[in-house]
Formats: C-alpha cells, structure tokens, sequence
C-alpha cells in the first residue's frame, strides 16, 4: 500500500493585531539565536579550509598524523550535529524548521504594512515593496506561505543523512548503522543552503540584506601556524 502523503496544515488568520505582533516579536527573537548559529556553522566550515589548505600546501606537515584523523571527525561530528540541532523538530526546542513552519502557519504575521514598515520613508516605496515581492505574490498583502514551504522541504532534504549519521554513529551506537556515511560534499551542500536561508531570512524578519554570512575576522588567527610548534 502506498505511503500516504502528509498534508500541509492550511493558513490561519489571527484577527487580533497585538496578537500578530507578539508572535513577530517572538520570531525575531527565535531568528537572532538561529542567525548566530549558522553563523557559527559557516564560521566553522571557513576555519576547516583554511587550516586543510595550509597542510595542503606544505608537503613538510602534510603526512599522516593521527591528529588529521581527529581534526576531520571533530568537524564532521560538530558540524552534523549543528545541523541536527537546528533542524529538530521538537515543540520544546528553537530551531529553523520549526520556525519556518510557524511562519508558513501564520504568514499574515509577516504583512506587507510590516515588512515595508521596517524601512527608512525614502526607501519604502522604491525597495522595501520590490524586496517583499521576494516573499509575496505581486500586490500580496502576505507573504507566501507555499515558498516557506519550499524552504523547509528544500532544508529537511539536505540535512536527512546528516541527522541519521548523528543520531546512529554520534548520539548513539546503533545496532543497524548506515551502510553508506554522509559525504563532505553532502555536508557542504547544507552548510550552502543554511547561509542562502541565512540570507533570505535575515531578510524577511529584519529588512537586513546580508552581503555575507561568515564574519570578518579582526585580528591574525592564523597567527600560531607561523610559529614552529616543536
């Protein structure tokens, strides 16, 4: 018998505007947690590659070192694990599933009056609609709940095999593993999708067009690896 399909809970309306604007409120909170966490995820990618190209580019330390081997499941197991926590759909956790769910369950929290509200007078009229329109139908006065949708399916999809890897080889010691592990390539395209989501959704809760999702570092990080160690 064929697995039955779940269907999408359909939109509800809140008449009560403080209403609307406490659960905004809350979103907002919920999505400055989550824009640091998966600032923290790209942080961390960045740090990989760097640290992977600098022994890649000295033959003198690229040799086999039991420390490699702890460095790459350090990273893979603190990087599948992020995403695991930010995925979780648990009614007592913060995480982006769970708030895109709300957010496609009530979009007229997410009003066209409020969104273009959170730009300066002269930029209303010439971006702050144009940039709405990312999220809304042309002359909507809500966004789109079906595009969040598309996000969350988009999301759940790239981190599935992450969240098994976690929950069977790092969380656990499951007595039927997987048989095949999540790739780095396979890491790398959420990692991908979590700063494009980072982006859009910094811009639908905050008016903020992010240029970028990993900081600028401020000082030389790098600065031990220029020093002999032994």
């Amino acid at each position: 018998m064929p697995k039955r399909r779940k269907t999408r809970p359909k939109p509800v309306t809140i008449p009560s505007g403080a209403k609307r604007t406490a659960i905004y409120r809350r979103w907002l909170r919920w999505w400055k947690l989550l824009r640091r966490d998966i600032t923290s995820i790209a942080f961390h990618r960045y740090l990989y590659r760097e640290v992977t190209a600098i022994v890649d580019a000295n033959p003198a330390v690229k040799v086999p070192s039991a420390f490699f081997d702890w460095m790459r499941l350090a990273y893979v197991t603190d990087m599948s694990s992020a995403v695991r926590r930010i995925t979780d759909h648990r009614k007592d956790t913060i995480s982006l599933r769970r708030l895109m769910e709300e957010i496609a369950l009530y979009p007229g929290v997410l009003s066209r009056r409020r969104f273009v509200g959170l730009y300066p007078g002269t930029l209303r009229r010439a971006i702050g609609h144009r940039d709405f329109e990312r999220f809304a139908r042309p002359g909507a006065a809500t966004i789109d709940p079906r595009l969040v949708w598309r996000h969350r399916r988009e999301l759940l999809s790239a981190q599935r095999r992450l969240r098994t890897f976690v929950n069977k080889h790092v969380a656990h010691r499951a007595r039927y593993p997987m048989r095949h592990l999540p790739t780095f390539d396979e890491l790398d395209r959420c990692v991908d999708l979590l700063e494009r989501l980072a982006k859009d959704y910094s811009l639908l809760l905050e008016a903020v067009g992010l240029a970028r999702v990993v900081p600028v570092v401020q000082y030389d990080w790098k600065k031990p690896f220029r020093t002999a160690w032994l």
